[in-house]
């Protein structure tokens, strides 16, 4: 069984693919990179939610990624396993 953090980027992925169904084809290292942008802008906000966007964006390039190759790997084979949504 997949790990909590491993379920929850199967569903940022599901609804990724969903939006934008050309990525269902690009490498992991290129999801990985924009779901750990995209956890760093929605952490930034969450500090700040008043803040300007281009403090936000300055303060999301100064966090740490929290997602691994590793997990978006196993998260992109659990996606491929329960099929299209």
């Amino acid at each position: 069984m997949a790990d909590r953090t491993v379920s929850l980027l199967a569903g940022q992925l599901d609804f990724l693919f969903e939006e934008q169904p050309e990525l269902r084809s690009a490498p992991a290292a290129r999801l990985l990179d924009r779901l750990n942008r995209e956890d760093r802008l929605v952490r930034a906000r969450a500090e700040e939610p008043l803040e300007n966007d281009r403090w936000v964006q300055r303060r999301a390039d100064e966090l740490d990624d929290r997602f691994t190759a590793r997990q978006v790997e196993e998260a992109l084979e659990l996606v491929k396993k329960r099929g299209p949504a």
